[in-house]
């Protein structure tokens, strides 16, 4: 092995290969991201070869769920001296390469890495001529090594908790006997109200039911991996140690806790290395951006009246909770069974053709208006402000357009647009508390990677850092329209070249398997949701000199956006403090010199 492991990646090493040497076949590890994950992995592979484990003519599989990282991988083996034990294959997309050729350099190959879709395909193809890899080399495959294998597993489905049975899952996942002083003191700790807490984490936790992932579930069945008493081994990795619920799921999929082991690492070294956590916000000072927020609250508000009634008459329920609106709202407007069973209660009660024709029209008009507000708020406060212009200015919901806010949005808007009628790079007051930043970062010697949740944003701020009189901040971008090799290449040269300052990324493409040592801060370019993608994205960033993790969202005062990134934070801290045991450094949301 070229690299030099620590004593915790030994540590983890040694129970993986004890257990399969036990013959326990399926093993998924767990440690927190920027910790060195995939070296572990490469020195089981090396322990597997050397003790024959692995078969002379007996191959590895590396499947990750996006294309950039395929790359990023064989280029980690090849640099961790896998390379002396076969040949490494990145198996192409598209056409660029005759199957036969791929085929030929594949059956040569001891390592192969791929996408879960791109595998399957290249087997199951419509034709010879298309078909990339033979059959037969499934059965070759020895060692199957899943990044990030909780993406096995898709979203939550079905019934969810009760509040009551969510309420008994929170405490004891987090051993508190009260849960009432518990909601108080996370209250009182992060200064957000009590109900707050509460609706967060009963939202985070009442999924009970999950499902496979289309993409993965027919190439775990082609390798026989659902199969516990199938001799291949499964190797996953996943930094989502908080996920309880899918892994416990997860482990039950593959076979029960019989087969199926989980490896944590152990030892003081695991404890000193792993980087603490500093969380801190800017928040931007927009008057007129918060006026337009409040004007999408109010229209929200409006548009939910008939939403909730709809809701009261299908279920008999009085309250629509929070976290099924948007849910509800998507059911409304895509299945007809649902608009069928509202004409049977409103024929019910006595309504005729006419009105049960118009009472219908009325609710789906506004459960447009509430999704496409929805959106548009989302452009508002994190895409450009011409994309957010051209929301209020093309609509047709007939909903939003007789809406008295909403008109008092696109005059708003007409004016504000006049002030960039010349101006060929539109720069919004985020941006240019961004762009002060990132230039602060570099003065410091600082590297910085900007998450942002559109590629429009990905495009444009690339665009505002570059610009020689604007930003003079040398920068690359990656997203999910660029194919894998150019990912990878901008990667890379984010992490190799010294000139180059910053990365700017979509979230979803970044937030997973790119590990960049090389970020000393990471800042986010409005709030992520989700626990568990920020959990992951936050593993992308770690400063080596300090040991230490930096995250910045940059949000507007008084929004929904600065609502939900502090209720993100609080979450999330107390998650792992509680949930997983790890140590944390938490600061004050205020840099003391930002206003």
């Amino acid at each position: 092995m070229k690299l030099t492991p620590r004593d915790y990646q030994i540590n983890a090493r040694d129970q993986a290969v004890t257990l399969i040497d036990e013959g326990i076949n399926r093993i998924i590890l767990y440690l927190p991201t920027g910790m060195g994950k995939t070296l572990i992995t490469f020195l089981i592979i090396e322990y597997l070869l050397e003790e024959e484990v692995i078969g002379k003519d007996e191959k590895v599989l590396f499947l990750v769920a996006d294309r950039k990282l395929k790359h990023q991988l064989h280029n980690m083996a090849n640099d961790a001296g896998l390379g002396n034990y076969g040949n490494l294959f990145v198996l192409p997309e598209g056409q660029d390469y005759p199957a036969r050729l791929v085929r030929q350099h594949a059956a040569m190959s001891r390592f192969i890495f791929a996408t879960p879709v791109l595998f399957i395909n290249s087997i199951i193809a419509r034709s010879r001529s298309s078909q990339k890899l033979e059959r037969a080399i499934l059965d070759e495959i020895k060692l199957v090594i899943i990044d990030e294998v909780l993406d096995v597993l898709a979203q939550s489905y079905g019934r969810r908790r009760s509040k009551e049975e969510t309420i008994s899952y929170i405490m004891k996942l987090f051993n508190v006997s009260d849960y009432d002083a518990f909601i108080q003191e996370m209250a009182i700790q992060y200064e957000i109200s009590p109900q707050q807490v509460d609706n967060l984490l009963t939202r985070e936790f009442s999924p009970k039911f999950y499902r496979m992932n289309k993409k993965f579930e027919p190439v775990l069945s082609l390798l026989n991996l659902l199969n516990p008493s199938s001799d291949k081994i499964m190797v996953g990795l996943t930094a989502s140690i908080s996920q309880e619920i899918k892994r416990e799921f997860l482990v039950e999929t593959l076979g029960g806790k019989e087969h199926v082991k989980e490896v944590f690492p152990e030892g003081d070294d695991f404890e000193n290395y792993r980087p603490s956590i500093q969380l801190k916000k800017i928040r931007v000072i927009d008057d007129f951006i918060s006026r337009i927020d409040a004007l999408i609250q109010d229209i929200k508000f409006n548009a939910l009246i008939p939403i909730k009634d709809a809701y009261r008459m299908l279920t008999c329920v009085k309250y629509l909770p929070g976290d099924r609106i948007m849910l509800f709202v998507t059911e409304l407007l895509s299945k007809k069974e649902i608009k069928e069973k509202l004409r049977t209660r409103m024929a019910a009660k006595g309504m005729g053709a006419d009105a049960i024709t118009d009472g219908i029209k009325r609710i789906l008009t506004s459960a447009s208006a509430y999704l496409l507000i929805t959106v548009g708020r989302q452009k508002l406060l994190e895409n450009t402000i011409l994309s957010f212009y051209r929301f209020v200015t093309t609509t047709k919901n007939s909903f939003l357009l007789s809406n008295d806010s909403f008109k008092e949005i696109q005059a708003l808007m007409k004016e504000k647009m006049k002030e960039y009628d010349s101006k060929e790079l539109i720069i919004s007051e985020k941006d240019e508390k961004l762009l002060y930043w990132v230039k602060r970062f570099k003065k410091e010697g600082k590297k910085a990677l900007i998450m942002c949740r559109f590629i429009n944003m990905v495009n444009h701020l690339h665009a505002i850092l570059n610009d020689p009189e604007i930003g003079r901040v040398k920068a690359v971008k990656v997203h999910g329209r660029m194919d894998g090799m150019e990912q990878n290449r901008w990667i890379q040269a984010f992490k190799k070249d010294p000139e180059i300052d910053t990365l700017v990324a979509s979230e979803r493409l970044i937030e997973k398997g790119t590990d960049l040592p090389e970020t000393d801060v990471g800042i986010y370019y409005g709030s992520t949701i989700s626990l568990e993608r920020y959990e992951q994205s936050l593993g992308r960033i770690r400063s080596n000199v300090l040991n230490l993790k930096t995250a910045y969202t940059i949000a507007y005062n008084l929004t929904v956006e600065a609502e939900k990134s502090a209720k993100r934070d609080a979450a999330f801290l107390d998650l792992l403090q509680r949930g997983s045991k790890r140590s944390m450094l938490v600061v004050d949301g205020n840099d003391p010199d930002e206003s």
